[in-house]
């Protein structure tokens, strides 16, 4: 496997991350990528080493059972390297719900 020592992985949540007012902003019209988690993971990525440029594709969304938080995994091929993209929505559910990027594992 390729080493991508360029790209931070595991927990990767932005510290003090105000999820409702991004989500006011994007309900204001405002950063309407954070609707898409593919768009989300592209521009979150890039503060973990990751590049727009690289290859996003989404792997599934899914329901938490019990919490019924949404969740998103998003494949990234970066150089000779692959990851996976944790994401979540952690205010509204569902097609106007922000999306976090969560957790980086590598393949």
């Amino acid at each position: 496997m390729a080493e991508c020592t360029d790209v931070t992985t595991g927990y990767v949540e932005i510290p003090n991350e105000d999820y409702i007012r991004i989500q006011q902003t994007v309900d204001r019209g405002r950063n309407l990528w954070r609707l898409d988690p593919i768009r989300t993971a592209q521009v979150v990525g890039r503060l973990f080493g990751l590049y727009e440029t690289d290859r996003y594709t989404l792997v599934q969304k899914y329901t938490e059972r019990g919490s019924g938080l949404r969740h998103a995994t998003v494949r990234v091929e970066h150089g000779p390297c692959s990851f996976l993209l944790d994401l979540y929505q952690p205010v509204d559910q569902g097609p106007k719900g922000i999306w976090v990027l969560q957790n980086i594992t590598p393949l």
